[in-house]
């Protein structure tokens, strides 16, 4: 087994879609990283981090809050993106929550492109994304009436354009993870019934794993341009993230010791 890539050094990573079941996970895992120098969130609505995962003040210095109302207009705050190193992109919806299948494109297509777009003016090079396993294009026949109609066929389609519009923007290193059926089900995170019912008799990824592994993405070397991340491979990066969390937390411990 090839060893885990370097970690890096004076990270400053941002993060969209900081507020779900997922991209919650990937903050805590950022800012508790010795590898990052900032972390900033981008949200429509403050949320207290620091508060829900017990952040230290010295680690909660790292974390910025923006607040940016509209996130199909993302280009027009330069100043949120300027100075980063890497973007970390976990926005995701149903229609269900959403309320429509407009609704829901808009979040996961379209608020997408409009962050690898500011990102990408911002001349920042490498963008991390979170979409679904299986998000391959619909058959080219299918009439868009038929395919919005169709959630699976919609959510397939939506994710599929997401990544295709992200890896066409030129940044130096992409990361897509495609992880399998999420297990959402932690404190504050939205709950969806009907998920909770296939999680019974299916194989899910914790989406504390999914956002931890792509923390640890963004805080290490890059093994290529483009890697596409499954469901094994999201739960060994999150496994190795922890253990480097916890060999940090021991050598914090020591030097209070001492």
């Amino acid at each position: 087994m090839a060893p885990p890539p370097a970690p890096l050094q004076n990270v400053r990573a941002i993060v969209i879609g900081a507020s779900g079941a997922c991209g919650r996970f990937a903050v805590d895992g950022l800012v508790r990283s010795p590898a990052t120098d900032t972390v900033t969130t981008v949200v429509r609505h403050y949320r207290d981090f620091a508060s829900e995962f017990g952040w230290s003040v010295a680690l909660s210095r790292k974390h910025i809050q923006r607040t940016v109302e509209d996130f199909g207009d993302l280009k027009a705050h330069p100043e949120v993106w300027a100075g980063h190193t890497v973007v970390v992109c976990a926005l995701g919806t149903t229609r269900a929550i959403a309320g429509s299948a407009e609704s829901f494109v808009k979040v996961d297509r379209d608020y997408v492109i409009a962050a690898a777009e500011a990102a990408r003016a911002a001349g920042i090079p490498r963008f991390l994304l979170l979409t679904a396993q299986g998000s391959g294009g619909v058959p080219t026949f299918l009439p868009r009436s038929v395919v919005s109609a169709i959630h699976p066929l919609l959510y397939t389609q939506t994710k599929y354009e997401a990544e295709t519009a992200v890896k066409s923007q030129g940044f130096s290193t992409v990361s897509i993870f495609r992880p399998g059926l999420l297990d959402r089900r932690v404190p504050g995170a939205d709950y969806r019934s009907v998920e909770s019912l296939f999680l019974k008799v299916m194989q899910s990824t914790k989406s504390a794993a999914v956002g931890y592994a792509m923390a640890e993405d963004a805080t290490t070397e890059p093994s290529s341009p483009l890697f596409v991340f499954g469901t094994a491979e999201i739960a060994a990066l999150a496994r190795v993230h922890q253990a480097r969390l916890d060999a940090g937390a021991a050598a914090i411990a020591a030097q209070i010791k001492t």
